[in-house]
């Protein structure tokens, strides 16, 4: 790997999690609006219908935050258009957005304060690149990572999502960073490691799961950078 001066990462799956889960969440304030759900069961839906929306992508070409909301509130209605009738979607609908712009639905995982303090005091800069919407700034500060991110450079902000080369190229821009002396992690093969190689950038796969993928540059947790990064 190159010298490396700046390191990237993705948020979500990589730096924090859902929690419990995005079903949990769903489920937990479906309930307290008179609708029960099983958690396992949102999570299948959500994800099904995020993919058939296209999900960062979609979002990547939002202008507003306005907009956005509409297109969450859509998904929504489509997760939960055959689990249960709501007295008032909208005051549900509201109550959900606005809860997973909280740090009270993610946490963190327990090798990324640690990495991100080591990288800091060896002289590395730090950067966020993630397909999110415009929440995304919130939670990263209310997650209390702010103080080691000089940019955080979000796909609905940007107007491009990863794997796209312009997402990688707008983070660069505001960091000031050459493509040559950064690495991205993530743990997507193809939004992460090869949307950053195809951008120029080093890639780090962060494969928490241990799928083990060949013919890539991998690690099972963030602890191992160190062994990478020169």
């Amino acid at each position: 790997m190159r010298k490396t001066k700046v390191v990237f990462f993705d948020a979500g799956g990589t730096l924090f999690r859902p929690y419990p889960s995005v079903g949990h969440v769903y489920a937990k304030v479906a309930d307290a609006h008179g609708v029960h759900v099983d958690p396992a069961h949102v999570d299948q839906i959500f994800h099904e219908k995020w993919h058939e929306r296209n999900g960062a992508s979609t979002l990547a070409g939002i202008s507003s935050e306005k907009i956005e909301r509409e297109w969450w509130y859509g998904l929504v209605r489509d997760v939960f258009g055959n689990l249960g009738e709501f007295k008032d979607f909208d005051g549900f609908f509201r109550e959900l957005f606005d809860l997973f712009a909280r740090a009270e639905c993610w946490r963190l995982f327990d090798d990324t304060v640690p990495v991100l303090e080591d990288l800091k005091k060896k002289g590395y800069r730090l950067g966020i690149i993630s397909n999110w919407d415009h929440r995304l700034f919130t939670i990263v500060e209310q997650l209390g990572l702010t103080s080691y991110f000089e940019t955080v450079t979000a796909s609905s902000a940007v107007g491009s999502a990863k794997p796209g080369k312009r997402i990688f190229e707008a983070a660069l821009e505001a960091m000031k960073a050459e493509a040559g002396h950064s690495v991205h992690i993530g743990d997507s093969l193809e939004d992460d490691y090869h949307g950053a190689s195809h951008a120029g950038l080093s890639a780090v796969l962060l494969d928490r799961h241990g799928k083990a993928y060949n013919d890539v540059v991998r690690i099972e947790s963030l602890h191992q950078l160190s062994n990478i990064l020169k």
